[in-house]
């Protein structure tokens, strides 16, 4: 007799677990992350030069700081005027704050035509000529719409004395809603803030 009451309250239990493991497993398998990488200038924009040739300028980049929102490793978007989307499986290759410095160390090298610069996490140049501190409040976009660009960028001398601080807000379109073609926009957001840059360097060093 108890060896019937086990096996009907083992059934039951099976009958129980069926549908919830279908409920988990039966929709598909978990659709894999896509890991993204921010792409700095290979070169000089088409048909333009670098910005000054600065071979003896050293120039530090960092630090950069990001709000909140962003420093996670899944790539925010939104989906309204308010409202962020977590997008689990489309994820940043490397930590985003990482990603941008090295990005902008890149781009400043190649628009100012010289190879000393450098995080200010490196030992390369401890006392550089200038130091380019960033402040991202806003580095996302709205599918359908526009990738947006908003900070705040200071130059300091290698004293660090305030020289230049200058905000802005960039956009660039971003009319699907492929996940590389956003990073494609955001990548170009960060050239035309690394040419903001190098244009303000570029004064400063020809004083």
């Amino acid at each position: 007799m108890r060896t019937m009451t086990t096996r009907w309250i083992m059934l039951f239990l099976a009958i129980g677990v069926l549908p919830a493991a279908c409920l988990l497993g039966g929709g598909g398998a978990t659709p894999p992350a896509r890991f993204h990488q921010l792409q700095s200038l290979q070169d000089p924009e088409p048909g333009r030069k670098a910005l000054a040739s600065l071979p003896e300028v050293s120039v530090a980049v960092g630090p950069i700081g990001l709000a909140a929102y962003l420093d996670r490793p899944q790539i925010v978007t939104l989906t309204g005027e308010h409202e962020l989307r977590i997008n689990e499986f489309e994820r940043w290759g490397e930590p985003l704050q990482n990603g941008i410095t090295r990005v902008i160390t890149d781009n400043l090298g190649l628009l100012l035509s010289t190879t000393r610069v450098a995080a200010v996490t490196s030992q390369a140049f401890p006392r550089a000529d200038y130091q380019v501190a960033i402040d991202i409040s806003r580095f996302d976009g709205t599918t359908g719409g526009q990738a947006v660009l908003q900070a705040r960028w200071r130059i300091l001398s290698g004293g660090g004395n305030l020289r230049v601080s200058q905000g802005i807000v960039l956009k660039e379109p971003w009319p699907g809603s492929d996940f590389s073609s956003l990073i494609k926009a955001q990548s170009l957001l960060l050239a035309r803030l690394s040419r903001d840059i190098a244009e303000g360097v570029a004064v400063l060093a020809r004083q």
